[in-house]
């Protein structure tokens, strides 16, 4: 039984330590959560009845969020539409100083969720990792060329986390508001304009 699952899909594992601070932070909150790999068999197998929303979080590479995401959100289509749910693009372009690589960014990670008929209750958008040490060669290096274009840090002794910690807790707690008191979260969204 899980209030709250938080579905992830990665390729460094950056992606898996932000699904684990957000169900952590739900946990605090009083909601049961767990990260979960979209690849897991717990994954394929969860009791949807007793989940009051759910996140699925996924990352950029390439202009793409992975397959595997892809693959887990057509199939639980069904389960994803019938309560509050939060669909996070972790990408490194969305922490650019460039404002067109932000626009980009954003877009790709609305386009996620509309291409497989997938209507979230909110999608966000969450810095991700400069990992120069788990680059290889040729990686690391197109990977600088891009940071230093961009205006990110091009110092390849070392892995560049982006992420906005407090800014990932305080989605945890619209997550548990969201799962709480669905319809007073829906409200209050629409009156802010969110």
């Amino acid at each position: 039984m899980c209030d709250v699952p938080v579905f992830f899909a990665t390729s460094e594992g950056h992606t898996r330590r932000i699904a684990e601070v957000l169900a952590g932070t739900l946990r605090e909150l009083g909601l049961s959560s767990d990260a979960i790999d979209v690849t897991s068999p717990g994954a394929q197998t969860l009791d949807w009845s007793a989940a009051r929303a759910a996140i699925v979080a996924a990352s950029i590479h390439m202009g793409k969020h992975q397959q595997a995401a892809e693959a887990f959100v057509r199939a639980h289509l069904a389960g994803l539409a019938t309560r509050p749910t939060v669909f996070i693009s972790v990408s490194l372009a969305i922490c650019s100083k460039n404002p067109e690589e932000v626009a980009k960014a954003r877009a790709i990670a609305r386009a996620f969720p509309d291409r497989l008929g997938w209507r979230p209750t909110r999608v966000e958008c969450v810095g991700g990792r400069l990992a120069y040490r788990q680059y290889g060669f040729l990686t690391r290096w197109m990977m600088k060329r891009i940071a230093a274009k961009e205006g990110g840090p091009t110092d390849t002794s070392r892995n560049h986390d982006l992420t906005d910690w407090t800014a990932v807790q305080l989605l945890a707690t619209d997550v548990a508001a969201l799962a709480l008191h669905p319809v007073k979260a829906r409200a209050r969204a629409v009156a802010v304009g969110a």
